[in-house]
């Protein structure tokens, strides 16, 4: 009895000692801080999931970001963080990214290089930064305008205090699946290439 005692004890200690590390860390950047202690991760992008990458596909330039069970207050605001792998470029909402020195996602580095390597990306300039979309009441619509495939955006909700409450979980997190298209000067030079190697194989066979 004793013993099934202890062991129950152990269990109970075993599972209140891993809440930390089941929670999302927060991490502080620009001027949001962590004083409201370790956020919940309610917040979530629309989508279908790439199971290997463990994330959201964003497939077009237009998504929405939701917070389960609309868990926010009035005056909370929502932001998305951004990890390009190579260069942070574009705008959501015609905004363009707040520029950082160092990841604010430093907890989830490993999820975000992760999809990095699904995609085949080998990152040579990562850069990080954020857009504040303002307060909210409901689902938000982004527009996506130029940014880079590949870059990974996080959902982060703050409260009126500049303290962050929500962050997106790795797995509700999205990354832009849009492939870019050629270039105009690169589709010249692809069509000049096709038509000079029509231009080859109509001489052989004329000489036949």
């Amino acid at each position: 009895m004793r013993a099934l005692k202890m062991c129950l004890l152990f269990l109970t200690l075993t599972f209140f000692a891993t809440l930390p590390a089941m929670a999302t860390p927060c991490n502080a950047f620009g001027t949001f801080n962590c004083n409201a202690g370790n956020p919940t991760a309610g917040a979530y992008f629309s989508g279908s999931e790439n199971t290997a990458a463990n994330m959201v596909v964003l497939s077009s330039s237009t998504f929405t970001v939701s917070v389960h069970n609309n868990k926010f207050t009035a005056g909370d605001d929502l932001i998305i963080v951004a990890a390009a792998p190579n260069g942070l470029t574009g705008t959501l909402n015609g905004m363009s990214f707040t520029s950082l020195t160092t990841s604010p996602l430093v907890s989830q580095s490993g999820a975000i290089g992760t999809t990095w390597s699904v995609l085949g990306i080998t990152p040579s300039n990562a850069q990080y930064g954020y857009v504040n979309l303002g307060s909210f009441t409901g689902p938000v619509t982004v527009n996506m305008s130029g940014v880079g495939y590949g870059t990974v955006l996080y959902a982060v909700v703050v409260n009126s205090q500049g303290s962050i409450v929500e962050i997106s979980s790795n797995s509700s997190s999205g990354y832009d699946g849009i492939t870019s298209t050629p270039e105009p000067a690169s589709l010249t030079l692809l069509g000049t290439g096709l038509a000079g190697l029509a231009g080859l194989v109509r001489k052989k066979l004329v000489k036949r």
